[in-house]
């Protein structure tokens, strides 16, 4: 199908994009300030991902001061060509008096001109800003060290995944013999902060940890499309408690204490939530952690073996791009409960 690039911005040649940009801020007088915190690229594949990430980057420019670089790559196309575009995403400052504007540089490669992404794309990052690129493709095999190599973070998705225990086979391999300092950011981890926060919460009073100390079983009910956001929640179990993998059968997995006591997590396809709901269970009393109606809240009860109950109401947070992006990059770090999660979770895939 056709591509319209009239949302893309002005038309530029590759080797002037330095100097278009610096006419298009010397157009706009002193009405206008550029703002740039970290380089942020987006790579997809197809002109219809290219659109929607074109929008993405129009809202995601509103809170994030970055020089953006959206990477659409079309390799099946007969004729190989790049072609690149500049554009200005601006919106009012606090004081409504100026225009704070990030700088959006987008690309299109064709055909065989995939392998000039790493030269081009990186030959135009804002000075030695970080540069943190969100990968919306399956990563190909051998991963290319030349485009990775430039990355501080690196984001990505795995639920949405065909094949995730190979795509992270692959990553990770890659990680251990390039000895790359890159930050993993897996927006399917990301889903399940809010719960997780949750969870961690109510077992920080005493009377509440007993529960976990004792507990036998957890219940997660997961939607139709989120059974591997459920299974890293079962990797950040036993991540965060010592457990050890023992066995696991359809939708039933069980881990093991450093004592040897088994508990058993029991896996519930229900709805299309990421996660609806999770419930531990111990002698000492239950912990239930479920969005409510809207989806916005988690609604807590803890249930104490003398009949003692009490309810809280904390925040959810949602599934929207947007918002996991800007969490993901909020948290900062290497993610290293993610990676001992996902060694868990890579088993059950």
């Amino acid at each position: 199908m056709p591509f319209d690039t009239s949302e893309l911005g002005v038309p530029v040649e590759i080797g002037q994009i330095g100097k278009e940009l610096k006419k298009l801020w010397e157009a706009d007088g002193a009405t206008t300030t550029r703002a740039s915190l970290i380089n942020f690229a987006v790579y997809c594949e197809g002109v219809e991902a290219g659109a929607r990430n074109n929008e993405f980057i129009s809202e995601f420019t509103r809170d994030h001061a970055c020089r953006a670089l959206l990477i659409i790559a079309e390799p099946e196309a007969a004729e190989t060509k790049v072609q690149a575009w500049i554009n200005a995403r601006c919106h009012l400052s606090r004081a409504g008096a100026k225009q704070v504007c990030c700088e959006q540089i987008s690309f299109l490669f064709e055909g065989k001109a995939r392998k000039l992404i790493p030269n081009i794309v990186f030959s135009n990052l804002d000075s030695d800003l970080p540069l943190v690129l969100w990968w919306q493709a399956k990563f190909p095999n051998p991963i290319d060290s030349h485009l990775l190599a430039w990355v501080d973070r690196l984001v990505f998705d795995s639920q949405k995944w065909a094949q995730p225990v190979k795509q992270f086979t692959l990553l990770l391999n890659w990680l251990a013999e390039s000895q790359s300092r890159l930050a993993m950011c897996d927006l399917n981890w990301t889903r399940s902060l809010h719960l997780r926060q949750a969870l961690a919460q109510m077992f920080d009073h005493p009377e509440n940890r007993r529960i976990l100390d004792g507990m036998t079983m957890v219940e997660i009910s997961h939607g139709t499309e989120f059974r591997s956001t459920a299974l890293l929640l079962v990797g950040w179990f036993a991540a965060q408690l010592k457990l050890a993998f023992t066995s696991d059968e359809e939708n039933r997995v069980v881990l093991a204490t450093t004592e040897g006591r088994e508990i058993l997590f029991d896996l519930k396809c229900e709805g299309v939530r990421s996660i609806g709901c999770c419930r531990i269970t111990s002698p000492h009393g239950c912990v239930e952690v479920a969005r409510d109606a809207s989806g916005d809240f988690f609604k807590v009860v803890v249930h104490l073996a003398d009949g003692r109950a009490y309810h809280h109401l904390l925040p959810a947070g949602n599934n929207r791009s947007t918002t996991l992006l800007t969490e993901e990059l909020a948290l900062g770090g290497r993610h290293r409960v993610y990676i001992k999660a996902l060694a868990v979770a890579k088993e059950l895939l």
